[in-house]
């Protein structure tokens, strides 16, 4: 099975003041045990861009950014999708769509690139934003 991984939990896992942070870490460590049926983990060059810049302002440390950073760019577990025109397009439009629904432009993106990778579970914080997309998300495993 596959999983999108939303900014939040990645935030989380470095931020150790984060409301989600053991949770974070029990369940990323699940996932690298081996102990959930994702063994694929998926994510964004825009969720990347996020969480390096959150973790950043909620740590108050330049290291902890650079180590889930790099966290996610050397991982063998993580396929980091990239934003392409086509993408930027369909997110856009997506995004000028739903004015009633709480999406930022970056969910938008995740929308759209889990959608053309056949993933429909998230894990994310942000249970409101996905679900009336039609997505299963995912707080805790």
């Amino acid at each position: 099975m596959r999983l999108f991984v939303d900014t939040g939990p990645f935030i989380a896992r470095y931020s150790k003041t984060d409301t989600h942070h053991i949770d974070s870490i029990e369940t990323f460590g699940k996932i690298g045990r081996g102990e959930t049926p994702y063994r694929k983990l998926y994510t964004s060059d825009y969720i990347l861009d996020e969480a390096v810049t959150g973790s950043r302002q909620r740590t108050r440390t330049h290291a902890a950014s650079v180590e889930l950073g790099n966290a996610i760019l050397s991982s063998e577990s993580i396929v980091l999708l990239k934003v392409d025109e086509q993408a930027l397009t369909e997110s856009w439009d997506l995004y000028k769509e739903r004015s009633q629904v709480n999406l930022s432009f970056t969910d938008c993106t995740t929308a759209i690139l889990a959608r053309r990778h056949g993933i429909i579970e998230i894990y994310t914080y942000d249970d409101r934003d996905f679900r009336p997309l039609g997505f299963h998300t995912i707080n805790k495993l």
